[in-house]
């Protein structure tokens, strides 16, 4: 595809006789003004990407060379269908996906009528057989489990099948007993994501003495099952080194640790909703995943899980090459409702603060809404390098996250419930992705807050700085005075919200890391002149950030020649990477 980008990029000049932009497509040597000058290679690249129906029927009409090309054997087809193609399925199977079928190296066939007709329609039309060799990946969303066991079989003479995803329809009972063994019998499979929402749910697999062990690395149940349900799945999967599972529920019976064989390449895991006992997944752990080197796991309302010490012995014992982990507890709305401080009353946040969290550098976040509250714990991630690019806490990095949903008002009693939560917790970032924050709000937050260090804000403030009191200025300077951020980010940034920017510098004087999130029609230049005046207020500023949706190396050039001719940095780096420019010098 890079050879696409190079010969597609756009360049614009004036039209020497009508005065006009014109736009051309150009390389360094060769300039394209249509579709059927590019080259064979890259019309056939380009191809690959459609739908095979639509490429033929868009683009088979313009000249003998590109119908010629669309129909060449060299090009491998993409077949997908919706519930718009029941009419025209019998026309599309009969005029291309059969004759092409040697071509196709994907299938994607979405149902989403009540009656069932598209997929019904296709499989009477088209049969899957050993002639799709060259097929690599089926999608059939919302098949009927009885035509999805017919449908297994032919599956078996695909010999490049390896991705497959399935998603049932809708039933009131359903047993994935007889549907596993067959998914597990396709002898190239790599990925497998089987979904259905059925409430009555069983994975009753017949006992068989020759087993057939699959080839799956990546599996994904998009159910819900029992840790006892999900470990007779893995003795048929010995090859398995990605695991994620939708819905975990606790086990009628006690765990049996009977699995039969390790799984020696299983790297990952990831419960999305776990509610199994910390017994069971302490049992399920010890029996396979020592080589495990990320878990991911979503748990609700079970306080065990909270013992940071009984985590930090199993990852010790169990997962000594874990070294991405992410966990994320939701207690009972009632219970929280009920204590008020659930979070700071247990101090089970400071069980996560040990030196053996530490060194691991994980990142502890506490999400408060309006009716329950978040706790999580995740490894760094790349987006948040600067949140830790001057790192000064003893305690390692605890998140105060206020979100922006229907269940979090930033009024009042917000604030009331904020406190119970945030008491005796050192928090040193917050970060508030909420539309409707006031500079009071603010305020207010940031007086319970004295350890904050780092400070994102989704939007500025939405109120103007004229409606602040003056009792609410004076309450502020005590907050200018003492605090200790070092590092801010605002978002929705424009050149007449420089008010509003003056403002957080004057409330933060110790700034030496600023992130700037702009709208696309913002004069970036304009805002870094207003910003760089303003050293004086913020003398330890050294990292100066922008985020545009429209960045590019003209915009680089256009801020270093501000920097040369208007700001006058010396030892200064400017670089971009995506959308975001640095500039970055020495005090």
């Amino acid at each position: 595809m890079n050879q696409i980008k190079r010969q597609l990029s756009l360049s614009q000049s004036i039209d020497v006789e009508t005065k006009k932009p014109r736009t051309t497509l150009s390389d360094e040597s060769t300039s394209y003004t249509r579709l059927e000058n590019l080259s064979n290679e890259l019309l056939c690249e380009i191809f690959e990407y459609l739908d095979a129906y639509d490429a033929y029927k868009s683009f088979s009409n313009l000249n003998i060379r590109i119908k010629n090309l669309i129909v060449s054997s060299s090009i491998l087809l993409r077949i997908e269908l919706d519930s718009k193609s029941t009419s025209l399925i019998k026309d599309r199977c009969q005029h291309v996906i059969i004759p092409n079928s040697h071509r196709i190296v994907s299938l994607h066939v979405a149902d989403y009528s009540n009656e069932q007709l598209l997929i019904d329609a296709f499989f009477n039309h088209c049969i899957i057989n050993s002639s799709f060799h060259r097929l690599e990946s089926i999608i059939l969303k919302r098949i009927e489990k009885e035509k999805l066991l017919t449908t297994l079989f032919y599956f078996n003479s695909l010999p490049r099948l390896f991705s497959l995803v399935i998603l049932i329809k809708d039933n009131d009972y359903c047993d994935l007993g007889n549907i596993y063994p067959l998914i597990f019998s396709l002898s190239s499979l790599k990925y497998n994501k089987l979904i259905t929402s059925s409430d009555k749910l069983t994975i009753n697999i017949p006992h068989v003495i020759n087993k057939t062990f699959s080839t799956i690395e990546y599996l994904v149940t998009g159910h819900s099952c029992t840790l006892n349900q999900l470990n007779t799945l893995l003795h048929y999967t010995p090859q398995l080194r990605h695991l994620s599972c939708h819905q975990v529920n606790e086990s009628d019976k006690k765990f049996k640790k009977d699995l039969s064989m390790k799984l020696p390449h299983l790297k990952s895991i990831y419960f999305v909703e776990f509610s199994a006992s910390f017994d069971e997944l302490e049992a399920f752990i010890e029996e396979i995943c020592s080589q495990l080197q990320m878990l991911n796991i979503g748990v609700c309302y079970d306080k065990a899980y909270l013992n940071g010490n009984r985590w930090e012995r199993l990852i010790k014992e169990y997962m000594p090459q874990l070294e991405k982990f992410y966990f994320n507890f939701t207690p009972s709305s009632d219970d929280d409702r009920k204590t008020n401080s659930s979070y700071s009353s247990d101090g089970f946040i400071h069980q996560f603060n040990s030196p053996f969290w530490l060194e691991r550098k994980l990142f502890r976040e506490l999400e408060v809404n309006s009716i329950t509250s978040t706790f999580s714990i995740r490894s760094y991630r790349k987006e948040y390098n600067y949140i830790f690019n001057r790192e000064k806490t003893d305690h390692g990095i605890i998140q105060l996250t206020i979100g922006n949903n229907e269940y979090t008002k930033l009024d009042r009693p917000y604030i009331k419930k904020l406190k119970s939560a945030v008491k005796a917790i050192q928090f040193t970032h917050l970060d508030i992705d909420n539309d409707n924050l006031t500079i009071k709000m603010l305020l207010d937050i940031l007086h319970m807050l004295p350890n904050i260090e780092s400070l994102k804000l989704s939007s500025i403030p939405i109120f103007p700085l004229e409606s602040l009191s003056s009792e609410d200025i004076k309450n502020n300077l005590p907050v200018s005075a003492i605090n200790k951020i070092t590092q801010v980010k605002l978002g929705q940034v424009t050149e007449d919200d420089e008010e509003e920017i003056e403002f957080f510098i004057n409330l933060c004087p110790y700034i030496e890391y600023l992130e700037v999130e702009c709208m696309s029609d913002t004069d970036v230049s304009l805002l870094m002149k207003f910003i760089m005046n303003q050293r004086t207020c913020i003398p330890k500023l050294c990292c100066l950030c922008f985020i545009n949706p429209i960045a590019d190396d003209n915009m680089v050039r256009s801020l270093a020649e501000a920097i040369v001719f208007d700001i006058v940095i010396d030892n200064y780096t400017i670089q971009r990477s995506g959308d975001k420019i640095s500039v970055h010098w020495k005090l």
